[in-house]
């Protein structure tokens, strides 16, 4: 039986290499996926990622998906804080922004937090439609993450220069 993927405030947090896995990352980021499509065509999302363990590769795993399901991904070359990734979901007027985070939680976990196309939490009942999408299993191929970056359908982003300027131009420094 499949693990029960249950999301908490903002998103999923669980123990990596238990079932913060890649094939578990491979399925919520397919519901996400799945909800973007249903609210909006042609979306882009951007995802970013903190120094916690595996970070760049479970953010290369959900760009995958992402890009499988004709969304655009705007991904973060550095690991990145999460009101980075806020910022630049707003500032390029993505459907939504992935930060893979387990914020204040240990640093064996790990997590998939869902940010709204304004920045902030999407909100609870969005976080439900979502969580309802995850498969028990998946079962088809993605193309590589280098592939789809070829393709055009992966592009990089500099999250953090972006927040920056935005700051030093809305603050008295």
């Amino acid at each position: 039986m499949a693990y029960k993927i249950k999301f908490g405030t903002d998103g999923w947090r669980a123990i990596i290499a238990d079932t913060y896995t890649v094939e578990n990352v491979r399925r919520v980021a397919h519901a996400t996926a799945l909800w973007c499509n249903q609210n909006k065509e042609n979306s882009s999302i951007v995802i970013g990622y903190d120094c916690r363990f595996g970070g760049e590769m479970f953010m290369k795993t959900s760009a995958e998906v992402f890009a499988f399901h004709g969304i655009k991904v705007l991904l973060s070359k550095e690991f990145v804080s999460t009101p980075m990734v806020s910022l630049a979901t707003q500032k390029t007027g993505s459907f939504a922004g992935i930060v893979i985070t387990a914020s204040h939680n240990p640093p064996s976990y790990n997590g998939f937090k869902i940010k709204a196309h304004y920045g902030g939490p999407a909100s609870p009942i969005e976080i439900d439609k979502v969580e309802k999408l995850i498969p028990d299993s998946l079962d088809y191929e993605t193309l590589s993450f280098d592939a789809y970056l070829e393709k055009g359908a992966i592009e990089w982003i500099d999250a953090e220069t972006l927040y920056f300027d935005h700051v030093q131009s809305n603050f008295d420094m």
